[in-house]
């Protein structure tokens, strides 16, 4: 077990998490424990590594979806294509619409060729980013928590997918939510309809846990 366990196992006493925290890391090299064979969609890799307890690695070569290969910095597709994709979705009202929206947006940068997502506890080195999945009230509470020295305005980048989370989390440097879409939610039922995802990167997730004792999102009684 990675020195992370004890904070996995903390945040979810506290926070009553029903998923143990899961975390990320770019790469440019195979992690020789995670499974890089197996194909999956982004969205998919969450929920496998949480339901499973498993280590994948995404790449060029496994990760089965465009729009997941772009957000994740390894296959970037001209932002037309991608306005284009959410307008057919109905996403947007029109193409001209989607592409002055996605424009303003994080845009996706190169990290690694191997994206590798496995549970918090189990990563070895420091990974990039820490998953949360939460309610509400634990949403409510981590942010909280990771606030508690000091909090700043809170962007958000409505029709948002589980994979531009990567992005967002990293390219702001700063906690992320994410609601998870009504078309991920069709395409795979195995969202709750009252769960939503927290990405932090990694320093606020550890000054979230530090601050569990001293803040009422915590422990502390008011």
């Amino acid at each position: 077990m990675s020195g992370f366990g004890e904070q996995a196992r903390r945040i979810v006493e506290v926070l009553g998490l029903e998923w143990m925290p899961i975390a990320g890391k770019f790469s440019d090299s195979p992690d020789k424990r995670a499974d890089s064979a197996r194909k999956l969609k982004v969205c998919e890799a969450f929920d496998v590594v949480r339901r499973e307890n498993v280590i994948v690695s995404l790449s060029k070569n496994n990760c089965t979806c465009g729009g997941g290969l772009h957000f994740l910095g390894m296959s970037l597709m001209p932002l037309e294509k991608l306005a284009g994709i959410l307008s057919e979705h109905r996403a947007y009202e029109s193409v001209d619409v989607a592409l002055a929206s996605v424009g303003k947006q994080p845009q996706p940068v190169r990290r690694g060729d191997y994206f590798v997502l496995g549970p918090l506890e189990e990563l070895d080195v420091d990974p990039d980013l820490v998953i949360l999945f939460v309610n509400a009230e634990q949403a409510d509470r981590i942010l909280g928590l990771a606030s508690f020295r000091g909090a700043e305005p809170f962007t958000y980048y409505p029709v948002s997918n589980i994979c531009s989370t990567v992005t967002n989390t990293l390219a702001k440097g700063r906690p992320e939510i994410n609601f998870v879409s009504v078309f991920e939610r069709g395409r795979h039922e195995v969202w709750s309809p009252n769960e939503l995802i927290i990405a932090l990167p990694l320093k606020d997730f550890e000054t979230a846990v530090q601050n569990i004792p001293n803040s009422g999102y915590g422990t502390t009684k008011t």
